[in-house]
């Protein structure tokens, strides 16, 4: 998996300017919760490679579209949609683990069935999955978008708390503790 990696990275980073940080990061916050909730070092050397190749999808779209400065229009949003699906179909033709596609195509479902793609809900959306949408989106609040400066650490978890209803409340409850005595 590993040597694979660099080469994905740079795919990544060819169509979004952004990619190859958010996804390091991502990484770095999906182990260190991994080893929180005590995955093995096998589950958590998945996570961490999934983790960071999670928006491989982004390449098969358009690039305008992920780079837009500013918010999307309702149809650019539905196209971004797909990346989990396109990311997911992408890495499946490689000799991978067969859970790292399936991750990445369920690392956009809400706990409560209102995600994407499938609408899975619960314990059908895979640890691994659940555990990317919540440090995908730490992430993406507290970074700067097109369309919006960075929020603070504190207004980051303000969001996530209101939009509890996405997320695992058991996993949220360990992010946030985490997130907490990271701080201190």
């Amino acid at each position: 998996m590993v040597d694979l990696l660099p080469f994905l990275i740079s795919v990544i980073s060819l169509r979004d300017l952004h990619g190859k940080a958010h996804s390091k990061r991502v990484r770095e916050l999906s182990s260190a919760f991994g080893r929180k909730v005590d995955l093995t070092s096998a589950q958590i050397e998945r996570l961490a490679f999934t983790a960071e190749i999670h928006d491989i999808g982004k390449v098969a779209i358009n690039e305008f579209i992920i780079n837009k400065p500013g918010r999307f229009t309702e149809a650019e949003y539905l196209m971004t949609q797909h990346h989990a699906e396109l990311g997911a179909t992408l890495i499946e033709t490689l000799d991978l683990d067969p859970l790292i596609p399936l991750i990445i195509r369920h690392h956009h479902e809400n706990i409560d069935g209102n995600g994407y793609p499938h609408k899975l809900k619960g314990d059908q959306i895979p640890l691994e999955s659940r555990i990317i949408r919540m440090t995908d989106t730490y992430d993406a609040l507290t970074s700067n978008r097109g369309y919006r400066a960075a929020y603070s650490h504190k207004k980051a978890l303000g969001i996530m708390e209101q939009d509890h209803h996405a997320f695992d409340p058991e996993l949220l409850d360990i992010f946030f503790k985490m997130q907490h005595a990271k701080r201190q």
